[in-house]
């Protein structure tokens, strides 16, 4: 399944279901809702269908900028204090990818900066952080897909379909 010019795993980091429900179609069924209330916030990334609220990306490439709208989005509302403080002030989501971890210790800003200095926007400093993955799953077609299964209990999402 191809997301534009170039797949890219990029979600929505969202304060609550409503912010989810403005960009996506995740609330067209009542046992999604019941899903997203049972499991978030916590560790899980859904993809769901996006609205044509969602803004058009934007891809630099050599020569000129290509933007393209994207069909799904992955969402996320976050099970981290410092996370969902930033979420409440700004009152908006925030659009983001994961961060390349070996899993091996705590996560330190200062060596993500070193390594990704030119490719990130912004940083939170917060001390030194436990870098949990979520589990992603696909809900854009008629039966749940798990792309990934990490910390979030992949029972827990399917029990309501």
């Amino acid at each position: 399944r191809e997301e534009g010019p170039t797949r890219k795993p990029l979600s929505l980091l969202c304060e609550s279901i409503s912010q989810i429900s403005h960009y996506t179609t995740a609330l067209n069924l009542k046992n999604t809702f019941k899903m997203l209330k049972a499991c978030l916030p916590g560790l899980y990334t859904f993809i769901f269908p996006a609205t044509n609220e969602l803004p058009r990306m934007i891809v630099d490439h050599k020569k000129h900028a290509k933007m393209w709208k994207r069909k799904e989005i992955g969402v996320r509302i976050p099970d981290d204090e410092v996370c969902m403080a930033l979420l409440k002030q700004l009152d908006t989501p925030l659009l983001c990818a994961g961060v390349p971890h070996d899993g091996s210790g705590p996560f330190c800003v200062a060596t993500a900066l070193n390594e990704f200095q030119s490719q990130v926007d912004f940083v939170v400093e917060a001390g030194e952080r436990n870098l949990v993955k979520s589990s992603v799953i696909d809900l854009t077609g008629m039966e749940p897909e798990v792309l990934r299964e990490e910390a979030g209990s992949i029972d827990d999402v399917l029990s309501f379909y």
